[in-house]
């Protein structure tokens, strides 16, 4: 059964750490042997909606996919990423992911720090002694340490630009997943820096590393293969087609969150006047990168039974909105059955191919956070995007919430 609604409460503010480390927000310790999957505890129960769509407070802490150890809170001091350094004022992230990092760090938010580097890919440095392209796992590859504070640490970067920062002359490095490369930690006495002395930059102690690798690894992260073939070098073209760029992360912005709609929906939206929006939802930022209603149905596991959407649909309709209450998006840790639920400890069932894990069941290599909303008002501006099979999206309508209608601004 579903918890009872409680009311929406700020997060805490970040206090700082004086430690050089941080503790994970996973709990190393395994699961007793009778349960089948991993516990985790519930999530925060969602805040009643209200009425009218609220203005934006000042709480804009974006919704985090990483579970939070047994009994930890996870705004407390201890748990936040050591910011190491304050942000100098010209300070520019590289990538999308230092933007999320930078925003993480900033208000504190632990769960959004790690979740960021569950999903990345960071330049790994080698050994002098290690063979010629391998990686880590491989015979032959020689992990490097560096010493710092007197401990024995893998460091790694999240762009060629941070490396650079720190490393004077050539570096050989290897472009690895986050995720696996955690899963592959040679020694528990080593810890792990990232990006270290830069306002991204973070410190964990060996055994909390290798304890999130043991979650990952029950939650099913990580199982596509490492080896990737690389990209063929890009042609130029006369024109691009063109697509949802999400803009930069900002802390003090709300995350703009996406729901694909089925096309029985529609209706309801333009001509009805519709503006709720429920069930499964993901960050747009996530998903900009998926721009074909295939990749959209592979990504996020829209092949259930009696599914209303169509892998080779020619077009796909997605909502897109500002999430000004995160409170209200929720980390559907739950199951297929009650007793799936009581092991994850959450509070969803839902049929398959739900997991119940806080990701999206898709069948591609994506890996996409998932939250649920119970029924909140969409904010004025929000907007309904048209994705074709060709690649192509634009917006067919936007939200006014002072006529109650969506305004078309091309056709459906």
């Amino acid at each position: 059964p579903t918890p009872s609604p409680a009311a929406d409460e700020p997060a805490a503010p970040w206090a700082g750490s004086a430690e050089a480390t941080v503790k994970l927000a996973v709990d190393p310790t395994p699961a007793p042997a009778e349960q089948p999957t991993p516990a985790a505890p519930p999530a925060p129960v969602a805040a009643t909606v209200p009425d009218e769509p609220a203005a934006a407070p000042a709480d804009t802490t974006e919704p985090a996919a990483v579970p939070p150890a047994e009994g930890a809170d996870p705004a407390a001091a201890d748990g936040a990423p050591v910011q190491e350094v304050p942000v100098p004022v010209d300070f520019l992230p590289a990538n999308d992911v230092e933007e999320d990092l930078l925003g993480a760090a900033g208000s504190g938010s632990t769960d959004t720090f790690l979740s960021t580097l569950l999903l990345a890919r960071v330049l790994l440095p080698v050994a002098p002694d290690s063979a010629p392209g391998s990686r880590p796992g491989d015979p032959g590859f020689v992990w490097r340490t560096e010493q710092l504070d007197g401990e024995t640490y893998v460091v790694v970067y999240t762009s060629p630009e941070r490396l650079a920062d720190r490393v004077d002359g050539p570096l050989e490095t290897v472009r690895v997943k986050f995720v696996q490369l955690i899963r592959r930690w040679p020694d528990e006495a080593w810890s792990f820096a990232v990006n270290p002395g830069t306002p991204v930059g973070a410190k964990y102690p060996g055994e909390q590393v290798v304890g999130l690798a043991n979650w990952a690894a029950e939650v099913g992260l990580g199982d596509d293969p490492e080896h990737e073939p690389e990209p063929p070098a890009a042609e130029p073209e006369p024109a691009s087609p063109p697509r949802y760029a999400p803009a930069a992360a900002d802390p003090t912005r709300p995350v703009t969150m996406q729901k694909a709609i089925a096309p029985s929906q529609l209706a309801y939206y333009l001509e009805r006047g519709y503006d709720r929006v429920s069930g499964f939802v993901h960050r747009a930022s996530e998903l900009a990168h998926l721009t074909t209603p295939t990749q959209l149905y592979d990504a996020l596991g829209l092949g259930h039974p009696d599914s209303p959407f169509s892998r080779d649909a020619e077009k796909v309709y997605v909502l897109r909105w500002p999430a000004y209450r995160p409170s209200l998006y929720r980390i559907p840790y739950g199951g297929q059955n009650e007793a799936a639920m009581r092991a994850m400890e959450g509070w969803v069932i839902e049929r398959a191919p739900f997991r119940g894990n806080g990701f999206a069941p898709g069948e591609s290599s994506d890996v996409v956070a998932e939250f649920k909303v119970d029924s909140a008002r969409l904010p004025h501006g929000a907007q309904l995007w048209r994705i074709g099979g060709d690649g192509t999206e634009r917006v067919i309508a936007i939200l006014d919430t002072d006529a109650l209608l969506w305004r078309q601004v091309g056709e459906p």
